[in-house]
């Protein structure tokens, strides 16, 4: 992918958490900014932990995959 098409991607995810925080601040009924980032702050651990354990996984196993293949 270009620079461009990342950059559009990263883009389109940002604008979808925001409205997806928008959302669930006006759901709360309290409107104010500590209330729309203390809600960012839940939404990006609530996204970004389960990314994140998966991603160490993902490299775990391709490293020791690495390491089988290279004591063959």
């Amino acid at each position: 992918m270009k620079a461009r098409e990342w950059f559009l991607a990263t883009f389109i995810i940002l604008i979808g958490i925001i409205c997806l925080t928008i959302s669930g601040t006006h759901k709360l009924g309290s409107e104010s900014i500590h209330s729309y980032v203390m809600t960012f702050v839940n939404l990006c651990m609530w996204i970004g932990l389960p990314l994140l354990i998966v991603g160490f996984i993902y490299l775990f196993l391709l490293i020791r995959e690495k390491k089988k293949g290279t004591k063959s």
